[in-house]
C-alpha cells in the first residue's frame, strides 16, 4: 500500500467513449493528489480495450477480463491490483467537474476520527440538476415502494453540509482501504445492482458512517453502458428483480425472506405481460419470479 495514493477504479461495458471523457476529466481536475487510474474492461463489445490504448497508453492500468464478470466482481479485480490507501470507485459514464478527489481525500483526513466508511457527492445531470445520490437501504417495504411511479416524485437538492446516509450510489464512491479490509469487498453474488448497497450496509454494521458531502460536483450520465434497446432494459428489468432478491435473502430471516417472495411474485406478475419486451424476455422474467 501506497500511503496517500488514490486508486481510482472504473469498470468499462460497451462505455468507451464516456470512460475516455471521464479520465479526461479526471487528468484535468485532479491537482495536489497522487493518484492512478486503473480500468477493467468486462469484454466490452464496442473495442474498449484497443481505443483506451490509444487514448491513453501507460497513463492507465488496464485490465482485461475474457467476460463480462459484473460490476462488483469487476471492481475487486481493480482494487486487487491497486496500490492506494484510498479507493474511489467512478463510474464510466462521469464527468468530474472539480477537483472532487482532493475534497472527499481532504475530508476524510480531516475526519480521521469520525469512522468514516464512504463518502460521495450529490451528483447531476447534464443540465446541471441534482440527481439521484443516495439512498436508503434496501428493505422488503422499500423494494415496493421502488416500483412505484412515486418514486420518481423524490427531489434531490445540493447541500451545503455534510449529511449521513445510509447508502452512497455506486456512481461515485470514496473510501479507503482500511475499511474494505475490514468489511470485506463488493459481494460477487450481485452480478449488478445493489452491491454498493449491500457494501455499506455492512460498514453501517460494523461502525462505519456514510456521508454526502458538499463542494464536489461530478456529472453522471446514468445508462451509459447501455443502449436504448429492448433487450438491454429486459436485461436491466431482469438483473435489479435478482439483486433485491438476492439483497433480501442475505439481510433478513428466512421467515420475512419467504413471505418476500411470495408477494414479490404477487406484485410484479403483471409486468411478465409488459408489451414493450419479447415474448422470451417476459418468460425470463416470470421463471425469475418463480423460481
Amino acid at each position: 500500500m501506497r500511503h496517500d495514493l488514490v486508486s481510482i477504479i472504473l469498470v468499462n461495458y460497451n462505455s468507451t467513449q464516456y470512460l475516455i471523457d471521464a479520465v479526461k476529466s479526471i487528468h484535468k481536475e485532479c491537482t495536489d493528489v497522487n493518484y492512478e487510474i486503473i480500468v477493467v474492461d468486462n469484454a466490452s463489445p464496442d473495442n474498449g480495450t484497443e481505443l483506451l490504448r490509444e487514448a491513453f497508453g501507460k497513463e492507465i492500468i488496464l485490465i482485461e477480463n475474457s467476460e463480462n464478470i459484473g460490476f462488483g466482481r469487476a471492481n475487486n479485480v481493480g482494487y486487487n491490483v491497486s496500490q492506494g490507501e484510498y479507493i474511489f470507485f467512478l463510474n464510466p459514464d462521469t464527468i468530474l467537474l472539480n477537483n472532487a478527489v482532493k475534497i472527499f481525500l481532504d475530508y476524510i483526513k480531516i475526519h480521521a476520527k469520525d469512522k468514516i466508511g464512504a463518502v460521495g457527492a450529490i451528483l447531476s445531470d447534464t443540465h446541471g440538476n441534482p440527481i439521484n445520490s443516495y439512498g436508503k437501504f434496501i428493505s422488503p417495504k422499500q423494494v415496493f415502494e421502488s416500483y412505484k411511479k412515486e418514486q420518481y416524485k423524490n427531489k434531490v437538492c445540493f447541500v451545503n453540509e455534510a449529511i449521513p446516509v445510509d447508502f452512497i450510489t455506486g456512481a461515485d464512491l470514496f473510501t479507503t482501504r482500511q475499511v474494505l479490509e475490514d468489511v470485506g469487498v463488493f459481494d460477487p453474488v450481485f452480478f449488478m445492482y445493489c452491491e454498493e448497497v449491500d457494501l455499506q450496509k455492512r460498514m453501517a454494521n460494523a461502525g462505519y458512517v456514510r456521508t454526502i458531502i458538499p463542494k464536489a460536483r461530478i456529472l453522471h450520465y446514468d445508462g451509459g453502458s447501455y443502449t436504448k434497446t429492448q433487450k438491454r432494459s429486459a436485461r436491466r428489468r431482469l438483473e435489479y428483480g435478482r439483486s433485491q432478491i438476492i439483497y433480501i435473502k442475505k439481510h433478513y430471516g428466512n421467515f420475512a425472506y419467504f413471505l418476500f417472495r411470495l408477494r414479490f411474485a404477487f406484485y410484479r406478475l403483471p409486468a411478465v405481460f409488459n408489451p414493450y419486451y419479447s415474448m422470451k424476455d417476459n418468460l425470463n422474467y416470470l421463471k425469475l419470479l418463480l423460481s
